[in-house]
């Protein structure tokens, strides 16, 4: 569920002008990094750059998946082994310390809202990301693209684009009819391909499924490649109206089976999928990808304890994260413009009273960072998500359910989310539940389940999970 952690950072090419070296640089000149909380490798390269044509040797961060361009400082200096970066135009700031030992740079890296920890170890050759998966051309389906205009409760234009896929055995002209599936992503804007960490698993999807006789219709979401509405005041509700619209357009095309149109959602979309499929009865089946059972709220708090047991923190340090995270959600509907930000400092110093400046650090719950919580419980969306229950929408779904998740997923956590899913939709005689062994919320087979490992693992979308969504779809009536 990708809005619980931050959006990968979009960055650009800043040109260095001004410079300050009071000690020699590490004659180690690449380094590799990884920014946990956007899911976003960077590399440090210390080297000699050709700048107002004077050599000049100089540190410069590399975003290796989403510009071959080096992003130059605006400032930077290195002094008693601490390196100062700063870059104007995303303003990013990194302050990194040098340890002689083992030749790492280590320290925090700030953007926005973001104040995360970081380092760098150095390498040789920098990792390189193959995704065998991908499609590539001459693609094995044909495509055309769709563009779909509405407008929101609130009054606002939304112009919704995507992709509709078929199989490449169709003829327009024959009155040959398929199955269809509407693609509907996790939190946070994504685009049609639901790209994250360089995977495409939409993309993949629709490939897959096209060779097996399934049409599919994958966009962008408002705000994000080429669809347009507004996203600030947004939340998971106009999400659902979003596709809900499309999936209402897909039913209409040529060449699909209007009677075996249904909606598959990931994370955030696994809830979305069955929120529409309640009130539309037009919907032939849902497919849940890791879709919660739980509130939103609950889904918080299970993720949080689950990240920080992968990380061996005490369980007494966890009670008191996810006790703090309760009292924020608590003083969510309570906050007033005028010092909206201050509850959060007194539930913090609550709940960190007698710990040490370590233990603060470990479970993250520093008295500055109260600004930053206050702004998320302020945001349209999460206030909307952390209310949302399942439980108001599953029982009402008539159509056929099936429900994926992986073992080791630690965003939508498996075991209590496909319980309550069984339990509430236990209703339906074509409710099936599934739990596949070894794979993390983006259905990759993986060692950990850890956000860090999405974008080197090669596999974008695991072949049984797939086979799995393929045969069961095949075999609704």
């Amino acid at each position: 569920m990708k809005r619980i952690t931050l959006s990968v950072l979009i960055l650009t090419c800043c040109l260095g002008t001004l410079f300050a070296q009071n000690t020699p640089l590490p004659s180690h000149h690449k380094w590799e990094g990884f920014l946990e909380e956007a899911m976003l490798p960077l590399n440090l390269v210390i080297d000699t750059y050709n700048l107002d044509n004077h050599d000049t040797v100089i540190p410069c961060l590399y975003s290796p998946i989403q510009t071959n361009n080096g992003l130059f400082p605006s400032e930077w200096s290195y002094s008693n082994d601490t390196l100062c970066y700063y870059n104007k135009n995303i303003q990013a700031r990194l302050s990194l310390t040098y340890n002689p030992t083992d030749s790492s740079f280590s320290g925090i890296f700030r953007q926005g809202t973001m104040r995360t920890y970081i380092k760098f170890t150095p390498c040789d050759t920098f990792t390189t990301f193959k995704r065998p998966q991908e499609p590539q051309p001459p693609y094995r389906f044909i495509s055309r693209e769709v563009v779909l205009q509405r407008k929101d409760k609130e009054g606002h234009n939304v112009v919704l684009t995507g992709t509709l896929t078929l199989p490449l055995s169709v003829n327009t002209q024959e009155k040959i009819k398929y199955p269809a599936v509407l693609l509907v992503s996790g939190s946070g804007q994504q685009n049609r391909d639901e790209e994250i960490c360089n995977h495409k698993p939409f993309l993949v999807i629709a490939d897959y499924f096209a060779q097996q006789g399934i049409a599919v219709l994958r966009y962008d979401d408002r705000g994000t490649g080429h669809s347009v509405g507004e996203v600030a005041t947004a939340t998971t509700l106009d999400f659902a109206d979003d596709a809900e619209a499309l999936f209402n357009y897909l039913r209409k095309q040529p060449n699909i089976d209007s009677k075996r149109v249904g909606i598959l959602g990931h994370s955030e979309g696994g809830m979305i999928a069955p929120m529409i499929a309640s009130r539309n009865h037009k919907v032939a089946f849902v497919i849940m990808m890791a879709g919660p059972g739980c509130s939103g709220g609950d889904i918080l708090l299970q993720q949080n304890k689950a990240l920080f047991k992968t990380q061996r923190v005490t369980d007494s340090l966890i009670d008191r994260r996810i006790q703090c995270m309760k009292d924020f959600f608590g003083a969510m509907d309570t906050l007033v413009p005028s010092n909206y930000f201050l509850p959060f400092t007194h539930i913090i110093a609550t709940h960190t009273e007698g710990l040490t400046p370590e233990q603060i650090d470990t479970i993250g719950l520093h008295k500055k960072d109260a600004y930053n919580w206050a702004q998320q419980m302020q945001m349209p969306w999460m206030r909307t998500f952390i209310k949302l229950d399942p439980a108001n929408y599953l029982p009402r779904v008539k159509c056929p359910i099936l429900a994926l998740n992986g073992s080791r997923d630690l965003q939508v956590l498996a075991t209590p989310n496909l319980e309550a899913i069984q339990r509430l939709a236990s209703h339906s005689a074509k409710l099936q539940i599934k739990q596949i062994p070894n794979l993390n919320h983006l259905f990759q087979h993986c060692n950990t389940g850890l956000t860090k490992e999405y974008i080197y693992i090669e596999e974008t979308l695991a072949p049984e999970a797939l086979q799995t969504m393929t045969d069961w779809i095949l075999q609704q009536d």
